[in-house]
Protein backbone atom coordinates (compact mmCIF):
# COMPACT_ATOMS: atom_id res chain seq x y z
CA UNK A 1 0.00 0.00 0.00
CA UNK A 2 1.31 3.29 -0.65
CA UNK A 3 1.30 6.04 2.07
CA UNK A 4 -0.07 9.41 2.13
CA UNK A 5 1.17 12.18 0.01
CA UNK A 6 2.60 14.86 1.43
CA UNK A 7 0.90 18.03 0.89
CA UNK A 8 3.15 20.38 -0.20
CA UNK A 9 3.73 17.66 -2.94
CA UNK A 10 0.25 17.67 -4.29
CA UNK A 11 0.50 21.17 -4.20
CA UNK A 12 3.21 21.55 -6.42
CA UNK A 13 1.56 18.87 -8.98
CA UNK A 14 -1.89 21.23 -8.96
CA UNK A 15 0.19 24.74 -10.10
CA UNK A 16 2.52 21.99 -12.51
CA UNK A 17 -0.85 21.02 -13.82
CA UNK A 18 -2.50 24.58 -13.90
CA UNK A 19 0.58 25.96 -16.20
CA UNK A 20 0.37 23.03 -19.13
CA UNK A 21 -3.17 23.66 -19.21
CA UNK A 22 -2.94 27.75 -18.95
CA UNK A 23 -0.28 27.30 -21.65
CA UNK A 24 -1.71 24.93 -24.04
CA UNK A 25 -4.84 26.64 -24.35
CA UNK A 26 -4.69 29.98 -25.97
CA UNK A 27 -2.55 28.44 -28.68
CA UNK A 28 -5.74 26.20 -29.92
CA UNK A 29 -8.09 29.11 -29.28
CA UNK A 30 -6.04 30.62 -31.73
CA UNK A 31 -6.08 28.15 -34.66
CA UNK A 32 -9.87 27.46 -33.88
CA UNK A 33 -10.07 31.26 -34.12
CA UNK A 34 -8.21 31.83 -37.40
CA UNK A 35 -10.06 29.05 -38.88
CA UNK A 36 -13.04 30.59 -38.26
CA UNK A 37 -11.60 33.96 -39.69
CA UNK A 38 -10.47 32.27 -43.30
CA UNK A 39 -13.87 31.00 -43.40
CA UNK A 40 -15.23 34.34 -43.16
CA UNK A 41 -13.22 35.97 -45.40
CA UNK A 42 -13.94 32.85 -47.96
CA UNK A 43 -17.39 33.11 -48.06
CA UNK A 44 -17.30 37.07 -48.33
CA UNK A 45 -14.67 36.91 -51.58
CA UNK A 46 -17.24 34.75 -53.11
CA UNK A 47 -20.29 36.58 -52.18
CA UNK A 48 -18.65 39.15 -53.02
CA UNK A 49 -17.20 38.11 -56.50
CA UNK A 50 -21.24 36.67 -56.97
CA UNK A 51 -22.20 39.95 -56.54
CA UNK A 52 -19.70 41.72 -58.84
CA UNK A 53 -20.88 39.14 -61.55
CA UNK A 54 -24.04 39.81 -61.41
CA UNK A 55 -23.64 42.99 -61.94
CA UNK A 56 -21.15 42.50 -64.41
CA UNK A 57 -24.14 40.64 -66.58
CA UNK A 58 -26.60 43.86 -65.89
CA UNK A 59 -24.32 46.37 -67.01
CA UNK A 60 -24.78 47.81 -70.40
CA UNK A 61 -20.72 47.84 -70.60
CA UNK A 62 -20.83 44.32 -71.60
CA UNK A 63 -23.88 44.33 -73.88
CA UNK A 64 -22.41 43.14 -77.54
CA UNK A 65 -22.11 46.05 -79.78
CA UNK A 66 -19.97 44.53 -82.67
CA UNK A 67 -19.54 41.15 -84.85
CA UNK A 68 -16.53 41.18 -87.25
CA UNK A 69 -16.68 38.46 -89.33
CA UNK A 70 -13.42 36.77 -91.51
CA UNK A 71 -12.44 34.13 -94.04
CA UNK A 72 -16.11 34.48 -95.87
CA UNK A 73 -16.09 34.73 -99.75
CA UNK A 74 -19.56 33.57 -101.32
CA UNK A 75 -21.49 34.21 -97.97
CA UNK A 76 -22.01 37.97 -96.90
CA UNK A 77 -21.48 39.28 -93.42
CA UNK A 78 -24.94 39.45 -92.61
CA UNK A 79 -25.57 35.73 -93.56
CA UNK A 80 -23.12 34.43 -91.39
CA UNK A 81 -24.75 36.47 -88.26
CA UNK A 82 -27.69 35.45 -89.15
CA UNK A 83 -26.51 31.90 -88.91
CA UNK A 84 -24.95 32.55 -85.74
CA UNK A 85 -27.80 33.10 -83.97
CA UNK A 86 -26.53 36.48 -81.90
CA UNK A 87 -28.99 38.52 -80.47
CA UNK A 88 -28.26 41.97 -80.70
CA UNK A 89 -27.70 43.56 -77.19
CA UNK A 90 -27.16 40.40 -75.80
CA UNK A 91 -24.36 40.38 -72.74
CA UNK A 92 -21.25 38.54 -73.81
CA UNK A 93 -20.54 37.10 -70.44
CA UNK A 94 -23.83 34.93 -71.20
CA UNK A 95 -22.54 34.39 -74.70
CA UNK A 96 -21.77 30.00 -75.53
CA UNK A 97 -18.95 30.63 -77.65
CA UNK A 98 -19.19 26.43 -78.47
CA UNK A 99 -22.77 26.91 -79.16
CA UNK A 100 -22.48 29.50 -81.69
CA UNK A 101 -19.50 27.53 -83.47
CA UNK A 102 -21.97 24.18 -83.64
CA UNK A 103 -24.81 27.16 -85.07
CA UNK A 104 -22.66 27.65 -87.72
CA UNK A 105 -21.17 24.92 -88.52
CA UNK A 106 -24.83 23.90 -89.61
CA UNK A 107 -24.79 25.97 -92.48
CA UNK A 108 -24.42 24.06 -95.44
CA UNK A 109 -21.38 26.47 -96.77
CA UNK A 110 -19.33 26.71 -93.64
CA UNK A 111 -17.02 24.05 -93.11
CA UNK A 112 -15.15 25.38 -90.22
CA UNK A 113 -15.80 28.13 -87.96
CA UNK A 114 -14.08 29.76 -84.32
CA UNK A 115 -15.51 32.22 -82.24
CA UNK A 116 -13.66 34.37 -79.70
CA UNK A 117 -14.87 36.61 -77.63
CA UNK A 118 -13.36 40.47 -77.47
CA UNK A 119 -14.80 42.45 -74.38
CA UNK A 120 -15.70 44.69 -73.66
CA UNK A 121 -18.31 44.05 -76.24
CA UNK A 122 -17.07 42.45 -79.69
CA UNK A 123 -17.79 38.95 -80.93
CA UNK A 124 -15.11 38.00 -83.77
CA UNK A 125 -16.47 35.07 -86.30
CA UNK A 126 -13.54 33.32 -88.61
CA UNK A 127 -14.88 30.78 -90.91
CA UNK A 128 -13.81 28.37 -93.59
CA UNK A 129 -16.21 28.01 -96.77
CA UNK A 130 -16.69 24.90 -98.72
CA UNK A 131 -15.22 25.52 -102.29
CA UNK A 132 -17.48 23.95 -105.36
CA UNK A 133 -15.53 21.27 -107.46
CA UNK A 134 -18.39 19.72 -109.36
CA UNK A 135 -22.42 19.49 -109.34
CA UNK A 136 -24.14 16.10 -108.42
CA UNK A 137 -26.93 15.67 -110.77
CA UNK A 138 -28.58 13.13 -108.63
CA UNK A 139 -32.77 13.47 -108.74
CA UNK A 140 -31.58 17.51 -108.09
CA UNK A 141 -28.38 19.64 -108.44
CA UNK A 142 -26.44 19.14 -105.31
CA UNK A 143 -22.53 21.14 -105.31
CA UNK A 144 -19.55 18.59 -104.49
CA UNK A 145 -16.84 20.33 -102.62
CA UNK A 146 -13.00 19.43 -102.91
CA UNK A 147 -13.23 16.68 -100.67
CA UNK A 148 -15.81 14.74 -102.17
CA UNK A 149 -18.81 15.81 -100.16
CA UNK A 150 -22.07 16.32 -101.24
CA UNK A 151 -23.08 19.86 -99.09
CA UNK A 152 -26.07 21.25 -100.62
CA UNK A 153 -28.10 21.64 -103.28
CA UNK A 154 -28.41 24.17 -106.00
CA UNK A 155 -31.09 27.30 -106.15
CA UNK A 156 -32.14 29.70 -109.10
CA UNK A 157 -28.77 31.73 -109.69
CA UNK A 158 -26.58 29.91 -108.22
CA UNK A 159 -23.54 29.15 -110.78
CA UNK A 160 -23.76 25.89 -112.85
CA UNK A 161 -19.86 26.99 -114.27
CA UNK A 162 -18.69 23.70 -112.40
CA UNK A 163 -17.74 19.98 -113.73
CA UNK A 164 -20.94 17.94 -114.20
CA UNK A 165 -21.47 14.44 -112.22
CA UNK A 166 -24.14 12.27 -113.15
CA UNK A 167 -24.75 8.54 -113.23
CA UNK A 168 -25.89 8.69 -109.34
CA UNK A 169 -29.83 7.83 -107.83
CA UNK A 170 -31.18 9.75 -105.27
CA UNK A 171 -31.81 6.28 -103.52
CA UNK A 172 -27.77 5.81 -103.71
CA UNK A 173 -26.74 8.99 -101.75
CA UNK A 174 -28.25 7.43 -98.63
CA UNK A 175 -28.11 3.34 -99.24
CA UNK A 176 -24.26 3.95 -100.71
CA UNK A 177 -22.79 7.12 -99.12
CA UNK A 178 -19.64 6.38 -99.11
CA UNK A 179 -19.31 4.36 -102.12
CA UNK A 180 -20.54 7.40 -103.79
CA UNK A 181 -18.25 9.34 -102.37
CA UNK A 182 -15.17 7.58 -102.96
CA UNK A 183 -16.40 7.33 -106.76
CA UNK A 184 -17.00 10.85 -106.49
CA UNK A 185 -12.85 11.70 -105.06
CA UNK A 186 -11.97 9.15 -108.38
CA UNK A 187 -13.91 11.49 -110.11
CA UNK A 188 -12.22 14.63 -108.85
CA UNK A 189 -8.52 12.83 -109.34
CA UNK A 190 -9.75 12.49 -112.83
CA UNK A 191 -10.96 15.98 -113.65
CA UNK A 192 -7.79 17.19 -112.14
CA UNK A 193 -5.89 15.22 -114.50
CA UNK A 194 -7.78 16.37 -117.10
CA UNK A 195 -7.13 19.95 -116.21
CA UNK A 196 -3.54 19.27 -116.27
CA UNK A 197 -3.80 17.68 -120.25
CA UNK A 198 -4.84 20.99 -121.51
CA UNK A 199 -4.48 21.38 -125.15
CA UNK A 200 -4.15 17.45 -125.60
CA UNK A 201 -6.77 15.16 -127.41
CA UNK A 202 -8.85 14.75 -124.26
CA UNK A 203 -8.99 17.91 -121.77
CA UNK A 204 -11.97 19.41 -119.40
CA UNK A 205 -12.70 21.81 -121.72
CA UNK A 206 -14.02 18.62 -124.08
CA UNK A 207 -15.76 17.00 -121.59
CA UNK A 208 -19.92 17.82 -120.88
CA UNK A 209 -19.88 15.76 -117.84
CA UNK A 210 -18.58 12.76 -115.85
CA UNK A 211 -20.56 9.33 -115.37
CA UNK A 212 -19.86 6.96 -112.70
CA UNK A 213 -20.88 3.63 -111.98
CA UNK A 214 -20.41 2.30 -108.73
CA UNK A 215 -19.97 -1.03 -110.61
CA UNK A 216 -17.87 0.03 -113.88
CA UNK A 217 -16.23 3.04 -112.79
CA UNK A 218 -16.39 5.93 -114.85
CA UNK A 219 -17.00 7.73 -117.96
CA UNK A 220 -16.48 10.63 -120.30
CA UNK A 221 -19.44 12.33 -122.42
CA UNK A 222 -17.42 14.45 -124.73
CA UNK A 223 -19.01 17.74 -126.01
CA UNK A 224 -18.70 15.89 -129.03
CA UNK A 225 -21.14 13.47 -128.13
CA UNK A 226 -18.62 10.16 -127.03
CA UNK A 227 -18.68 8.47 -124.72
CA UNK A 228 -15.00 7.28 -123.56
CA UNK A 229 -14.97 4.47 -120.59
CA UNK A 230 -12.14 4.74 -118.23
CA UNK A 231 -12.91 1.93 -115.59
CA UNK A 232 -11.84 3.09 -112.23
CA UNK A 233 -7.82 3.78 -112.52
CA UNK A 234 -5.19 4.01 -114.21
CA UNK A 235 -6.26 6.99 -115.88
CA UNK A 236 -3.12 8.25 -117.54
CA UNK A 237 -2.55 5.16 -119.60
CA UNK A 238 -5.75 5.39 -120.73
CA UNK A 239 -6.13 9.03 -121.93
CA UNK A 240 -2.50 8.30 -123.51
CA UNK A 241 -4.32 5.08 -125.29
CA UNK A 242 -7.04 7.50 -126.50
CA UNK A 243 -4.45 9.84 -127.75
CA UNK A 244 -2.84 7.68 -129.94
CA UNK A 245 -6.41 6.24 -130.86
CA UNK A 246 -7.41 9.04 -132.19
CA UNK A 247 -4.60 10.14 -134.23
CA UNK A 248 -4.79 6.41 -135.63
CA UNK A 249 -8.40 6.75 -136.54
CA UNK A 250 -8.13 10.50 -138.13
CA UNK A 251 -5.28 9.02 -140.24
CA UNK A 252 -7.81 6.29 -141.98
CA UNK A 253 -10.50 8.76 -141.77
CA UNK A 254 -12.55 7.23 -138.97
CA UNK A 255 -12.71 9.37 -136.17
CA UNK A 256 -15.85 10.74 -136.82
CA UNK A 257 -17.77 7.74 -136.51
CA UNK A 258 -16.29 6.85 -133.48
CA UNK A 259 -19.28 7.02 -130.52
CA UNK A 260 -18.42 4.74 -128.05
CA UNK A 261 -14.66 4.20 -127.23
CA UNK A 262 -13.53 1.69 -124.23
CA UNK A 263 -10.28 2.46 -122.55
CA UNK A 264 -11.09 -0.48 -119.41
CA UNK A 265 -8.42 -2.91 -121.07
CA UNK A 266 -5.03 -2.94 -120.26
CA UNK A 267 -3.48 -2.76 -123.88
CA UNK A 268 -5.81 -2.26 -126.06
CA UNK A 269 -9.42 -0.03 -126.89
CA UNK A 270 -12.49 -0.67 -128.26
CA UNK A 271 -14.35 1.30 -130.27
CA UNK A 272 -17.76 1.44 -131.39
CA UNK A 273 -18.96 3.40 -134.24
CA UNK A 274 -21.80 3.83 -137.42
CA UNK A 275 -19.69 1.34 -139.26
CA UNK A 276 -19.79 -1.43 -136.65
CA UNK A 277 -16.78 -2.37 -134.24
CA UNK A 278 -13.26 -1.32 -134.23
CA UNK A 279 -10.39 -3.26 -131.99
CA UNK A 280 -7.39 -1.28 -131.84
Amino acid sequence: MFGKVHPSVMTEIRSRLRSVDAGATPPRNRLVLKSLLAILIGVNVALGLLLLYIVFLQAPYFNLQQVDVAGNSRLSREEVVEASELEAGINLLTVNLGEVAQKLQRHPWIRTTSVYRRLPGRIVIEIEERTPRAILAAGKLYYVDERGEVFTRLFPGDSVKYPLLSGVRPADLDAQGSEVREMIKISLALLDLLTERKGSGLDLRSVAEVRMDLDQGLALVTKSGRTVLLGKGNFAVKIDRYEKLKRFLTRRKEWHNARIIDLDFEDRALVRSGAGRVQG
